[in-house]
């Protein structure tokens, strides 16, 4: 049993298909109640608990939230479902890179995939796929920039001559509450295209329905 885990935060992790190794490799633990406003930077009503994912090489602090809400809290005052992952008000969007690919970031014979969710990007990696993951299809844009530009994390990886498969939840064409797309097919494409300008062959991989989605 892990001991900075809650039985709850465990079960999640597992229903992701994460073994335990990986987990304790990882850092992942839950946070304790009184220290959650600090970490996430604002008070959020209705919040029974997170747990908390730091992104590896562990050596500047970022880190996100899983979120879990008290029944009847599942959406904000406007109606709109809230996220099921943060990160604290304020901070960039960042690159989560498992540590067994770190080794693996300027050897350009292994093909690279790039999935939505830190969860994932760890599955895959158990299941022998060297994989990082974006935490949203447009948090692999710069902010304050107006021409799409990659988030410095990028640069870690080598990716002129590298064969990269984008791996994104299977919602991404779906339609919004008004039927009309939505704008994630422009993230993804125009994502595409940023790793292309670096010199990467990319293709985007669709996940059939009832596919992986961002949990």
């Amino acid at each position: 049993m892990i001991q900075n885990l809650a039985p709850l935060h465990l079960a999640d992790l597992r229903k992701s298909g994460l073994k335990e190794e990986t987990i304790l490799e990882h850092r992942i633990e839950s946070v304790r109640p009184c220290d959650i406003p600090r970490l996430i930077g604002f008070n959020l009503p209705g919040l029974e608990s997170i747990y908390r994912i730091p992104f590896p090489p562990f050596n500047d602090g970022f880190e996100r939230f899983k979120l879990f809400c008290h029944e009847g809290y599942e959406c904000n005052d406007d109606g709109k479902k809230r996220p099921k992952y943060i990160q604290k008000r304020g901070s960039s969007n960042r690159l989560y890179i498992p540590l067994p690919m770190f080794p693996l970031l300027a050897d350009t014979e292994k093909i690279l995939f790039i999935t939505e969710g830190e969860k994932k990007a760890l599955a895959a990696v158990q299941a022998g796929l060297p994989c990082v993951a974006i935490t949203g299809l447009w948090n692999w844009k710069r902010p304050g920039v107006g021409l799409d530009e990659l988030i410095e994390d990028f640069d870690k990886i080598t990716l002129r001559g590298r064969n990269v498969r984008l791996v994104p939840d299977n919602d991404w064409r779906d339609l919004d509450r008004n039927g009309t797309p939505k704008n994630l097919e422009k993230a993804v494409s125009r994502l595409a295209r940023c790793l292309m300008l670096r010199g990467a062959k990319v293709e985007i991989v669709i996940l059939p329905e009832g596919g992986s989605n961002h949990e």
